[in-house]
């Protein structure tokens, strides 16, 4: 370790230049140009070096590896716009523009071994060099746009939005894209026959809208035939495909209508929000399963399945100054959705979830559902073994459910066993102050929502994967002779039974509520800030992700995380804010 810590480093180093340059004119009253410029330039050089001299370098005589990173983003937006007002009741604001988005990424790296000087650690000065690549990528948006915004006594609101917008993502056949909205309000709040009311509904508005948008593939080179250099075989180079060609490749399109209220009662203490949605997604955009026999550059990008979701949101707040002191602010949110996938290209349909007899379209279930086995329990003795008729069933280990009756357990008793979209999803902030002091909480929770549970491979089997490896303390329980009240199985050295398949042992309850944000503030008095100089002054203490409620069935530790993925941090932070 002091050799390494002498010798060896890692660094990496980044420069980066943002700039915006704008001119304004205005050609006559009310009706202005606009031109904007902004440049977005960086670079990052990263170097790993292990000496000879330590263990790290050592093996190879010595390691370099070198990268730099160059990103280049231009946009140039130029806008005609046009605010008036007549008669002091017509309001109306109108603009439209042409925008180009030029970016640009640039990746070199390097890497060599065996120095014959450990002072000198350019990658030609190693006598093998491992591995020099690289890659480029450019990606451009043209957009034609408009926007027009009426409104009439501040009481009857009228919008409407229109653009073009063309990629170099897709096809020079498919690359245009044409997208709108219309949308309107009515503050109802302002209308004669409301007068009775205003003494407790101090705002009431009415809201509707509805549009098309776009999604483009996330790949800059989705819809081409692609290959790359390999190591081939032998270590000899070679030329292999890495995704094929798709020229038909186009824009994924959302159509959504939305309708909702905004209202707020008794001057302003009570406030709230109610919406509803339908949204329709067409093309989905998505990388579909391939054949075996397609080999390595099967990949590819296609458009895929239609989605239809819709659902609710409501929101409730309550904000008040109390006559000791105390104001607070508490807002509540709940909302639910749900999907269904309306349609499936029959090319696609093998890359989805389906049982023997039908689809997600005909099963009408959202889209990320899960077709699997339904487990029963524990064979407990030979006799149920034998009378199951499952292939290679074993006592201790897990048992199947029939569905189809015919005394066996085949593809066909597979069913819907896994729903990706919770009951509902709720929030609550909480805002108090008192006296310089001040307390906020945010709560976030989720209801009946099912998690796959991979954890249960390492956790509650020994052989399904990684067997011999270090495994959880469930195991302790499982299944034996002296414990069958167990629903853990029994441990074997082998998975004949195939116990890993997809099946309701891993579906479990995700349901939770967590405490995401924690804040204890206190703001300094004005009069010590006096002897400083300073406006303001306030020290807090912030917890984040301090505290997670979950089902008693869950086995995982984070419903949020049942795939080992990182875990989401739990962090406490002290902090001064200063004002001048």
């Amino acid at each position: 370790p002091k050799l390494s810590a002498e010798y060896d480093y890692k660094h990496e180093k980044m420069l980066r230049a943002f700039n915006t340059l704008y001119a304004e004119y205005e050609i006559i009253k009310n009706l202005k140009f606009k031109t904007t410029f902004s440049y977005d330039y960086t670079t990052v050089k990263g170097e790993k070096w292990y000496d000879p001299r330590t263990s790290n370098g050592e093996d190879e005589n010595g390691e370099v590896v070198k990268r730099i990173r160059e990103y280049k983003k231009m946009v140039w937006s130029n806008t005609l716009s046009y605010l008036t007002t007549f008669n002091n009741i017509h309001h109306l604001d109108f603009l439209a523009g042409y925008e180009i988005d030029d970016t640009y990424n640039d990746y070199l790296s390097g890497e060599a071994y065996n120095f014959t000087t450990p002072d000198k650690h350019a990658i030609s000065n190693g006598m093998k060099t491992v591995s020099v690549g690289g890659s480029d990528s450019r990606y451009r948006l043209v957009s034609y746009l408009s926007r027009l915004n009426y409104d009439y006594k501040n009481k009857y609101y009228l919008g409407a939005s229109f653009r073009v917008d063309g990629s170099s993502r897709l096809h020079r056949d498919n690359r245009w894209g044409t997208f709108w909205s219309v949308s309107g309000a009515w503050r109802t709040i302002e209308e004669e026959f409301m007068q009775p009311v205003k003494d407790w509904l101090t705002d009431l508005r009415i809201r509707a809208s509805y549009g098309v948008n776009g999604t483009l593939p996330s790949d800059y080179f989705g819809y081409m035939g692609l290959s790359s250099i390999s190591g081939g075989y032998l270590e000899q180079p070679g030329i292999q495909m890495s995704q094929i060609a798709n020229p038909n490749l186009k824009w994924e399109s959302a159509e959504q209508f939305n309708i909702g209220t905004d209202f707020t009662l008794f001057k302003g203490s009570l406030y709230g929000s109610v919406d509803g949605f339908v949204k329709d997604v067409d093309d989905m955009l998505i990388n579909p399963a391939y054949l075996g026999a397609l080999g390595e550059g099967g990949a590819s990008w296609a458009n895929g399945p239609s989605l239809r979701n819709w659902g609710m949101e409501f929101a409730l707040g309550y904000r008040k100054n109390l006559a000791c002191g105390l104001g607070l602010d508490v807002t509540a949110n709940l909302d639910f959705f749900r999907n269904k996938v309306t349609y499936l290209p029959e090319t696609s349909t093998g890359s989805y979830a389906h049982t023997t007899t039908e689809n997600l379209v005909e099963s009408g279930r959202p889209y990320g559902s899960i077709v699997g086995y339904v487990v029963e329990g524990i064979f407990q003795n030979q006799a149920e073994v034998d009378a199951s008729g499952q292939p290679n069933a074993r006592v201790g280990g897990l048992k199947y459910a029939d569905l189809d009756g015919k005394n066996g357990i085949t593809a066909d008793d597979q069913t819907w066993i896994y729903n990706p979209v919770p009951a509902f999803s709720y929030g609550l902030n909480i805002a108090l102050n008192y006296k310089g002091f001040d307390l906020s909480m945010f709560w976030q929770g989720v209801y009946d929502k099912d998690v796959y549970n991979n954890q249960k491979f390492q956790t509650d089997f020994w052989s399904i994967t990684d067997a011999g490896s270090n495994k959880g303390n469930r195991l302790l329980g499982a299944w034996n002779t002296n414990n069958t009240g167990s629903t853990i199985p029994a441990l074997t050295t082998n998975n004949t039974a195939d116990e890993g398949r997809s099946s309701t042992y891993f579906v479990e309850n995700g349901s939770y509520l967590k405490l995401r944000n924690l804040q204890l503030g206190y703001n300094l008095p004005a009069s010590f800030l006096s002897k400083f100089k300073m406006s303001s002054a306030r020290v807090y203490l912030s917890g984040q992700n301090l505290l997670t409620i979950k089902s008693k069935s869950l086995t995982c530790s984070d419903p949020e995380n049942p795939d080992w993925n990182y875990p989401l941090a739990t962090s406490i932070s002290f902090g001064l804010q200063l004002g001048f």
